[in-house]
């Protein structure tokens, strides 16, 4: 079976879209009473060391990323091999930048068990002028942290759909350089 490769600068952007799309979209989380939960969550994981494992799929080709926070810095892999790509900082001052008009609704679904730990699940939905946004994160009730989150976008026409899993893991989580 021929499976296409993807180069790792294709790569590296997709992953960064994806990024900065979530990015900008927690700033409109915050005037939504509903979405405290997951803002919240998602800005803890900036002080927290995290290490982030994540699977794209564009056009029915699942791309695998993995990403770490620690010691105020952003580190990537890509190929195999780990790069700093930022800091805590500087995403952070992107977010506050970013001021999106949409707002998204979102509502807690129920509680469930992610890894023998238990959590809320939280579902958001935004409809852009890019396209409509469906999310689904599952915070850790006892820590306040996202423990895996599932983005679906579809932008229709021949773009379709792009699905983004991700996990997230706390412990002994080091600057791999």
């Amino acid at each position: 079976m021929f499976m296409p490769t993807v180069p790792t600068r294709m790569l590296s952007i997709a992953v960064g879209f994806t990024i900065g799309y979530l990015l900008m979209n927690t700033a409109s989380f915050a005037s939504e009473s509903d979405c405290k939960a997951i803002l919240d969550a998602e800005h803890k994981v900036y002080n927290a060391p995290a290490h982030i494992y994540a699977t794209t799929t564009m056009g029915g080709h699942p791309q695998t990323s993995e990403m770490i926070y620690a010691a105020g810095n952003i580190y990537s892999k890509t190929s195999g091999r780990w790069q700093s790509i930022g800091t805590i900082k500087e995403i952070e001052e992107l977010t506050q930048s970013n001021h999106p008009t949409n707002k998204p609704v979102c509502h807690y679904v129920k509680d469930e068990s992610v890894n023998g730990e238990s959590t809320a699940l939280y579902s958001s939905h935004e409809e852009t002028s890019k396209g409509k946004v469906d999310t689904q994160t599952w915070i850790s009730k006892s820590k306040g942290l996202p423990l895996r989150q599932e983005i679906n976008i579809d932008v229709g026409g021949s773009s379709g759909k792009t699905v983004n899993s991700t996990r997230y893991e706390y412990d002994n989580v080091k600057a791999p350089m």
